[in-house]
């Protein structure tokens, strides 16, 4: 086989390697954290929407509270009608319940764009991941 191609076949290899795997494995890093934080906020719209239908956020209720390793602390919350909600940079609101569900739904689809964008991108790095190794069997002469 000829030196030149056999040096483009490394440097082919090396850039699928070291650039597009590298960036394949962020964007999958990306989108799980994506997934980890929707799947956070629907789990708060359903507490909300429970807190709502059953009238605890009127009357209030008693749980218990993981303070860390697996210790729970007696709760009793007297008015369950606002919440905080983080709003970014370390920064909380006080909402009421019906405000707080309409903020929550927007960041949900806020974050469905995201991930739809992400899975763009993923895609779209595998074809290209996909499209250089044709390129090096092409190369090699395999096809």
């Amino acid at each position: 086989m000829n030196p030149d191609i056999q040096k483009k076949i490394l440097q082919f290899e090396a850039f699928i390697n070291d650039v597009l795997k590298t960036d394949l494995a962020k964007l999958e890093e990306k989108l799980n954290s994506k997934n980890t934080d929707i799947a956070e906020f629907i789990q708060l719209k359903t507490i909300i929407t429970t807190l709502q239908s059953n009238g605890f956020n009127k009357s209030g209720f008693k749980t218990q509270v993981d303070i860390g390793n697996n210790f729970y602390v007696e709760a009793n919350v007297e008015d369950a009608s606002n919440i905080l909600l983080d709003v970014g940079l370390g920064h909380y609101v006080e909402f009421s319940l019906e405000e707080a569900l309409i903020i929550i739904n927007v960041r949900i689809k806020l974050f469905e764009k995201q991930i739809t964008h992400i899975r763009k991108q993923i895609a779209r790095t595998n074809a290209h991941i996909k499209l250089i190794l044709i390129g090096i069997r092409d190369l090699q002469g395999l096809r």
